[in-house]
């Protein structure tokens, strides 16, 4: 959800935060003596898997200078049916607004799927909540790439093309189980262990630009199969390729990120009384290492 996990809990790009204010600004040249700020939820659930964090921000005017956007001190609580989960914030890491939900040992909360969850979240005198209804679980049926099935279990070597030509080709082709009931299906590819002396440096990356592709995500998939192409993948070494199974939230979350480059969209947000994401999805996941 918060932080990178297993999955897309890193938050897969920052939330514009001061986006919505530039907006503002715009169109009402007093914002500095009028602005106040908003709660702003990052959350991403998972099916079947541990709820993991949840990001807390605010927004900010435009005028500030160094200012720290994650907002401490906030109560929230996660629901569903007749059990609700208390979050604390969690300093373990340095920063501020990464709220954890509290358990012992044995009683790790999932997210089962399926199931409905809603948030709330009070905080610098508001109250946001949201809802999100987990997608049914998937699984990998096949993974290709250039006609070889690779192993659905084992971490499998491939080569990174290294000419114009080549890139163009299919990339790493993978199959999966129907989540019914889901808004839409995603591709990604992320690194699991970046390092700047394994960066990917391709000149040509934009002339190859898919266009339903966006950093490491591939998007708008309706079918239970697709390809992750070759510019998804940042990084040589290990990487995971995820197929994710998106519900409503999730999938016009995706959606405001393609068109505007900012999840301040009216018509992509699911949150009441703020701002930002409260979603969830069932994903899997195949290893690579990239050489």
């Amino acid at each position: 959800m918060g932080c990178e996990q297993s999955g897309w809990k890193r938050r897969p790009t920052r939330l514009v935060l001061i986006f919505v204010v530039v907006l503002f600004a715009s169109c009402n040249p007093g914002v500095d003596s009028s602005f106040s700020p908003q709660i702003v939820i990052q959350g991403f659930l998972y099916a079947n898997e541990p709820i993991d964090s949840i990001v807390i921000r605010q927004t900010i005017p435009i005028t500030a200078v160094n200012e720290n956007d994650r907002l401490s001190g906030a109560k929230i609580t996660i629901t569903t049916g007749d059990t609700t989960y208390q979050l604390i914030e969690d300093l373990s890491t340095g920063y501020r607004g990464r709220y954890i939900p509290t358990h012992s040992s044995s009683a790790i909360p999932i997210a089962w799927a399926g199931q409905t969850y809603s948030i709330r979240v009070e905080a610098i005198g508001q109250v946001a909540t949201a809802q999100t209804t987990v997608p049914l679980a998937i699984h990998l049926d096949s993974v290709i790439i250039h006609g070889a099935k690779l192993s659905l279990t084992d971490t499998d070597i491939i080569h990174y093309p290294t000419t114009i030509d080549s890139l163009q080709l299919p990339g790493v082709f993978q199959y999966w189980s129907p989540s019914p009931g889901s808004a839409g299906y995603g591709l990604e590819a992320v690194s699991l262990a970046p390092n700047p002396a394994n960066q990917i440096v391709d000149q040509v990356t934009q002339s190859l630009a898919d266009s339903n592709s966006l950093g490491r995500y591939r998007f708008f998939i309706n079918s239970t199969s697709e390809q992750v192409v070759w510019i998804q993948f940042t990084y040589y070494g290990l990487n995971a390729i995820r197929a994710l199974a998106l519900d409503q939230n999730y999938e016009d979350y995706v959606l405001g990120l393609y068109l505007s480059q900012s999840q301040f969209n009216n018509g992509t947000l699911h949150v009441t009384g703020g701002l930002g994401i409260f979603g969830s999805a069932a994903r899997t996941v195949k290893y690579v290492d990239i050489e």
